[in-house]
């Protein structure tokens, strides 16, 4: 799978990654920190979204491709910045969504606007370890569907695929094993 067009440089990309809820090393929030630092991104709290909009409007208006990466409670705040920037008229080139979830376990997720050009969502859905509404065990939460009129999403569903021998692919894992695939 391509994600960014060989011919797109480090300096030419505004990457934006939102870490998941628990602090930065909880989950798989460290994952996707090693990533988005090694492409010269930021990250950005999920509480952040404020900052994170101010960095990409700044990195639009220098014509930069815009990347943006949320992870689990991450992940529904770059659903949201996603669409505040459809609003104001500025356009991603790539949503990358890991796990991202509502404490309602059968809620769907909208792109509301046409300024995504392509989104990915890895999801999961194997059996769950905790309570309901709990963040302690292996598998706390589960993923939630992406969807848009605008674009085709790639939904990417780890649901029965295994992170290791044993070992499903679980909320805690799906980043690393997102990234791998890439």
């Amino acid at each position: 799978m391509t994600l960014i067009n060989n011919k797109v440089t480090k300096s030419e990309l505004a990457v934006v990654g939102i870490y998941g809820a628990g602090g930065s090393n909880a989950g798989d929030n460290q994952a996707l920190r090693a990533w988005v630092t090694e492409m010269g991104g930021a990250m950005f709290g999920p509480t952040e979204k404020s900052k994170a909009r101010d960095f990409l409007v700044g990195a639009s208006l220098q014509q930069k491709h815009l990347l943006l990466l949320g992870y689990s409670r991450g992940g529904t705040t770059a659903i949201n910045l996603a669409n505040l920037l459809g609003r104001k008229g500025i356009s991603l080139n790539h949503l990358i969504i890991f796990d991202a979830h509502s404490v309602f376990d059968n809620r769907i997720f909208y792109l509301r606007y046409d300024n995504v050009q392509q989104a990915i969502n890895f999801l999961q859905r194997n059996p769950r370890s905790a309570g309901r509404y709990g963040w302690w065990g292996t598998n706390p939460y589960w993923g939630s569907p992406l969807v848009s009129n605008f674009i085709k999403v790639q939904e990417i569903d780890f649901t029965g695929a295994f992170f290791r021998r044993g070992m499903p692919v679980s909320h805690l894992n799906i980043v690393r094993q997102s990234l791998a695939s890439l």
